[in-house]
């Protein structure tokens, strides 16, 4: 979504902008590494699109998730960020009348399978955990209450549904017990696996999971997006950091 690239945007450097194929970006400088910035739309398929067309084109040295998710697991509150630890198709395999049979499916090549998850990069992931040590989160106000959100290593699930039934979320939770659902990131993260371009997730929590959850979040999906913009940035800017030393 724009509100989940606005901040990043606007700390750029150096900023241009432009169009690959139907898609704008922008690219610059956040700190001392040169990055491109684009919106993806919603959903895996243009997570996907979007994933794979930057990817061949610019060949980037990583890439870099920043988004909202709904807050599958009660402990994350509003604005907190998940780095994902493994990132999920919670749609992928065969539903049943016993829920969800989750199983890897044919890939491109013979004898090439797919999974329904896959982690980070290692070494992306060990340097956004140090990175959690220097950073300083905004407090955030929500339904009266100001705090502090955390910054801190999850399990992000994905696939195109926006609100799913309280029987999908008992099935989810009893086979993959996500921390939170979104709509693009296990694409992404399957195409980056694919093309061997190393990637790590971070997605802030919105509203809580649920089947219709529209109202709630256009509440809180601002605060969100604020949030993993700005633990993006810092992690950019440490990334940028730790490469120059």
């Amino acid at each position: 979504m724009p509100s989940e690239v606005r901040l990043i945007n606007d700390r750029l450097t150096r900023k241009t902008h432009g169009q690959l194929e139907c898609f704008p970006y922008h690219s610059g400088f956040i700190g001392k590494r040169k990055v491109v910035v684009a919106v993806t739309g919603v959903g895996v398929t243009n997570g996907a699109m979007v994933a794979t067309l930057f990817a061949h084109h610019f060949k980037p040295s990583e890439l870099v998730v920043s988004g909202t998710g709904s807050r599958f697991n009660p402990r994350i509150r509003t604005g907190d960020t998940l780095i994902s630890k493994k990132t999920i198709h919670h749609a992928a395999g065969s539903l049943t009348d016993d829920g969800m049979v989750y199983r890897k499916v044919r890939g491109p090549l013979p004898g090439q399978m797919t999974h329904w998850a896959y982690p980070p990069d290692k070494e992306l992931f060990r340097l956004a955990k140090a990175a959690v040590s220097s950073y300083e989160p905004e407090p955030v106000t929500v339904e009266g209450e100001t705090y502090t959100p955390k910054v801190m290593p999850g399990v992000v699930s994905a696939s195109d549904l926006f609100g799913v039934s309280d029987a999908k979320i008992a099935d989810m939770k009893a086979k993959l017990n996500p921390d939170l659902m979104e709509m693009e990131s296990a694409a992404i993260a399957q195409v980056c696996h694919q093309l061997g371009v190393p990637h790590v997730v971070f997605r802030a929590g919105s509203n809580r999971t649920q089947s219709d959850p529209g109202a709630a979040y256009r509440k809180l999906g601002q605060t969100a997006a604020a949030a993993a913009a700005r633990w993006t940035i810092h992690f950019v800017e440490f990334l940028g950091n730790q490469s120059s030393r």
